[in-house]
């Protein structure tokens, strides 16, 4: 029996390739006013509230002058470019080209996140819902309700909360938010998809992209807003463009996008510490 037979072993490499582990795509997006942008600065204008008045018969009114304002945010420009060699192409047997595709989208869709919460947790009021010493608790969660309700934030299904999943962790263990008999099948919102829930008029969400003191304080900063309150101004959506480079012999492909955010009104974005060390 030949002893260098092992060196004429033909090896082979499964075709499939796996991405490895990260966010896929924006979470918060949708759940901002987003809106197209063509410049390089957008303005969100603001417009005071009116309270009603009466008058005696025959006297002339009092007329109001509703007080205008506007918050700006810059765009900014991201970009991710790679290279694929042409022929290193012959030699392999996956598909390199829609790997770098995705794994391009992924990475401005997690910044994305990134420029949302810079900006939330920026414009936050100053007021926090949470407590840095205690849990993610039914307390905590109710802290975030009355204050969205107290600020007269419309409770119209459009507020939401944003959870660091050791926080998140805490709070299923809360039996009103846990259990089925109070948050029913029609109120997961993606089902067989996202972790998210519909409860209190609020939807709540695990986002690893959360602030979180790791081990030095285990304080997360979670966050809580109305979709109105989130300024989100796009000049482009991610796209991504393939050229072939012949100086290189090799495939360029360059994704990017453009965009920017700004809180437009502090009393529907709120920061929402928690100690929440990771589950044990």
């Amino acid at each position: 029996m030949a002893s260098t037979i092992s060196n004429a072993f033909i090896e082979e490499y499964n075709a499939d390739v796996h991405m490895l582990y990260r966010q896929m795509g924006s979470r918060l997006a949708n759940t901002t006013r987003k809106g197209t942008v063509q410049g390089s600065t957008v303005h969100f204008q603001k417009f005071g509230t009116l309270a009603a008045q009466s008058k005696t018969r025959n006297a002339e009114h009092t007329f109001l002058d509703p007080a205008h304002s506007k918050v700006s945010a810059t765009m900014a420009d991201y970009y991710v470019p790679t290279l694929i060699d042409d022929l290193d192409m012959l030699k392999e047997n996956i598909d390199e080209k829609g790997a770098h595709a995705a794994a391009h989208a992924a990475a401005l869709g997690k910044k994305t996140d990134e420029v949302l919460i810079a900006a939330m947790t920026t414009g936050a009021n100053s007021a926090d819902a949470g407590d840095a010493t205690g849990v993610f608790d039914f307390n905590t969660a109710m802290s975030v309700i009355t204050k969205f309700s107290v600020n007269e934030v419309p409770d119209d299904g459009n507020r939401f909360c944003a959870l660091h999943p050791y926080a998140w962790a805490q709070f299923l263990q809360v039996n009103e938010f846990a259990n089925a008999d109070y948050v029913s099948a029609e109120n997961l919102p993606f089902k067989g998809s996202l972790t998210a829930k519909f409860w209190m008029g609020t939807l709540w969400m695990p986002l690893p992209n959360i602030a979180h003191g790791v081990s030095a304080t285990n304080v997360a900063t979670n966050l809580a807003w109305h979709r109105t309150a989130i300024g989100h101004g796009i000049n482009k959506e991610i796209s991504t463009i393939w050229d072939y480079e012949n100086t290189r012999s090799a495939w360029s492909c360059v994704s990017s996008m453009s965009l920017g955010a700004k809180v437009i009104e502090d009393t529907a974005m709120l920061k929402v510490s928690t100690l929440s060390p990771a589950p044990s």
